[in-house]
């Protein structure tokens, strides 16, 4: 069924450098062992993080799937909302909620592994879109297909140099009341199987967020705090299955 709608990515920027685990897993004895253990920690913060941006954005938009990093919602005149203006709240509310749940993440950072040191380098970037899109149901899944579907999964792979930001296309932007339009600035970006795109891009910039109440803590009270965490969200999984 053919619906027009917005399409929304919210994707976590540098998760990449975040679970550089390869050289460590070719080290003798524990080095797979340590690998497995760190590639949980990387697991469960990305999940964290994503629960916070999707607890934000619906029922707004709504959630079509997880793709690794990254969560793809739609919204059309049946489902969710149709006012860009709402939608580009919504983007706001999730950044803020992001870099609020990394601030209370903080305390992993005493854990020593990689993917905790270098968790509040992390950051939201957002691509959005609106276009038509058909939406099909198999086994219970919703599937969204269509060259619009394609465009926004696209612009991820863009050559801005920037770890947060918004990017929309022409058709988002057009919903936009004119001071939320002047908030973005016309950029070109050559995107595959797309050729020369005209998008509009808002840079965000916050800084590496801080936590005063974690920072007095000692290291040890905060080494406990993260165990905690992370045994919990192994214990949740394992229930799950």
């Amino acid at each position: 069924m053919s619906e027009n709608g917005f399409l929304l990515i919210a994707d976590i920027s540098g998760y990449t450098e975040f679970i550089k685990l390869h050289n460590l897993a070719k080290k003798p004895v524990f080095g797979a062992a340590l690998a497995k253990n760190f590639e949980s920690h990387a697991s469960t913060i990305v999940a964290d993080l994503l629960e916070t941006v999707i607890d934000v954005v619906e029922p707004n938009l709504r959630l079509n799937k997880l793709e690794g990093d990254a969560a793809f919602f739609f919204s059309s005149e049946k489902v969710g909302s149709t006012s860009g203006d709402l939608i580009f709240e919504v983007m706001a509310k999730a950044n803020t909620a992001f870099n609020k749940k990394l601030s209370d993440l903080a305390f992993v950072q005493a854990c020593g592994c990689e993917p905790c040191t270098q968790s509040k380098n992390l950051r939201l970037k957002i691509c959005a879109h609106k276009g038509n899109f058909s939406l099909n149901t198999i086994r219970n899944f919703e599937e969204l297909s269509g060259e619009d579907v394609i465009l926004t999964h696209r612009m991820l792979k863009n050559d801005i140099d920037s770890s947060e930001y918004w990017l929309v296309t022409d058709a988002f932007h057009k919903t936009l009341s004119s001071k939320n339009k002047k908030k973005f600035t016309k950029i070109t970006q050559n995107l595959e199987s797309f050729d020369k795109v005209k998008l509009n891009f808002f840079e965000l910039g916050s800084p590496i967020p801080r936590n005063e109440k974690v920072e007095k803590q000692s290291r040890a009270y905060n080494w406990i705090l993260q165990a905690g965490y992370f045994a919990s969200a192994m214990f949740k999984k394992k229930r799950a299955r």
